[in-house]
């Protein structure tokens, strides 16, 4: 059984965090010396965001002396779409700022019925983002798009879907049957765009 909680909680996530993971045990009446991995997402994503799954998720593993399990945001975003609009094609977004989107495409396993990756993750100018031919639309990187005055994509989409920590749990639990689950310590993070830093020309005298 899959317990899972899911609230939205812009800037305040260090808050909450700790609240939804005991409201999680306590439904699952487990103590967290009862649990074996932690599995968080690893990004792409918010760079914020991200780094608080991560350090949480270290945190966890050091002090319980578990391995961490580190997903895809974009893997999870992708099997939440398949697992609420039974597509087997996704075409996952996550929107990345400066208008730019992280995207990659997935398909689902026939035998797991769990997503695999198809190429790689990338990212993109908004302005790039187009309609993947037989793929499902997913995230909030087709709702940057639109809002920044770029276009409408034609398609099936859904650009308010996010991943759920329900779908992450599916893809950690195949990771760890195949024996892909991380050591105690370091905590890996997937940021794709590892420059964030702009610096402004100085005006000509």
């Amino acid at each position: 059984m899959i317990f899972s909680e899911f609230k939205l909680t812009p800037r305040q996530h260090t808050r909450y965090l700790p609240v939804l993971l005991d409201s999680v045990l306590s439904q699952a009446t487990l103590q967290k010396s009862d649990l074996t991995h932690i599995a968080y997402a690893s990004g792409p994503g918010a760079f914020t965001g991200v780094r608080i799954a991560a350090s949480t998720a270290q945190g966890l593993s050091i002090g319980l002396g578990l391995p961490l399990v580190p997903v895809s945001t974009l893997a999870v975003l992708a099997q939440q779409t398949s697992d609420i609009h039974h597509v087997d094609k996704i075409l996952a977004t996550i929107d990345a700022r400066m208008g730019e989107a992280y995207a990659a495409l997935y398909q689902i396993n026939s035998t797991t019925q769990l997503v695999e990756l198809v190429g790689e993750e990338r990212l993109i100018k908004l302005a790039e983002l187009n309609n993947t031919d037989g793929f499902f639309l997913a995230g909030s990187g087709f709702k940057a798009k639109r809002e920044a005055g770029l276009g409408i994509v034609d398609g099936t989409l859904d650009e308010e879907i996010l991943p759920h920590a329900a779908a992450l749990v599916k893809l950690a639990k195949q990771s760890i049957e195949a024996e892909n689950a991380g050591s105690v310590e370091p905590v890996l993070i997937n940021y794709i765009r590892n420059n964030v830093a702009v610096k402004k020309k100085q005006p000509v005298l």
